[in-house]
Formats: structure tokens, C-alpha cells, sequence
């Protein structure tokens, strides 16, 4: 759900705005990732830090060898990195909503 509204969001900007050509890539220096490829990885790892903790904690659950803390520092891990994941999100979607707003 948040990969579509990321997605949406994404060509919404393309859509409004205007055809530009894309800068020269320099070849000699470090390769630019784009913004869309960089939010994506950072989607991947906040959901793999999420799939860790619930296998961590049904670990715990069916009595397997798995520290109660280690289950606790885990899940306290997914927590922060998806609060930081909604919070980037909720001010990129605010810059947007000022850039879009804005009179030309």
C-alpha cells in the first residue's frame, strides 16, 4: 500500500510538471542513484527489519531457542525504523503538496 501511494505520488509529479531534459551524467564520477530507486531500497529495509521481528517473535512463541530480548530489541528496531519511514513520508508528501501549491 505505501509502494502505490509512493508510486502515485511519484507520477503525479511527472504528470504535472513540465518536460525538461535530464542532466548529463558525469562518467568519470561516482554513478547518481535516483530518488525513486534510493526510497524504494529504504521501503525494502524497513519491511525486512518488520518480516525479522515477527519471525523472531513466532520463534519465541512455538518455544524455540530465542531470547526474550533479542525479540524485544528486534521489534523495537522495526518500530523506530517505520516510524522514521512515516515520518520521511509525511514531509516529503508536505514538500509536494507545497510544491504543488505553488503559483508559477
Amino acid at each position: 500500500m505505501a509502494d502505490f501511494r509512493i508510486e502515485q505520488a511519484l507520477s503525479e509529479m511527472r504528470a504535472t510538471g513540465t518536460p525538461q531534459q535530464s542532466p548529463q551524467r558525469q562518467t568519470d564520477g561516482p554513478p547518481v542513484e535516483e530518488f525513486s530507486n534510493l526510497l524504494r531500497q529504504a521501503v525494502e529495509q524497513v519491511n525486512g527489519r518488520q518480516v525479522d521481528a515477527e519471525s523472531l517473535r513466532d520463534a519465541y512463541m512455538r518455544g524455540e531457542d530465542v531470547s526474550l530480548t533479542d525479540v524485544m530489541i528486534t521489534a523495537q528496531k522495526a518500530q523506530i525504523s517505520f516510524e522514521a519511514m512515516k515520518e520521511v513520508r509525511n514531509r516529503f508528501l508536505e514538500a509536494y503538496e507545497e510544491i504543488r501549491n505553488m503559483q508559477v
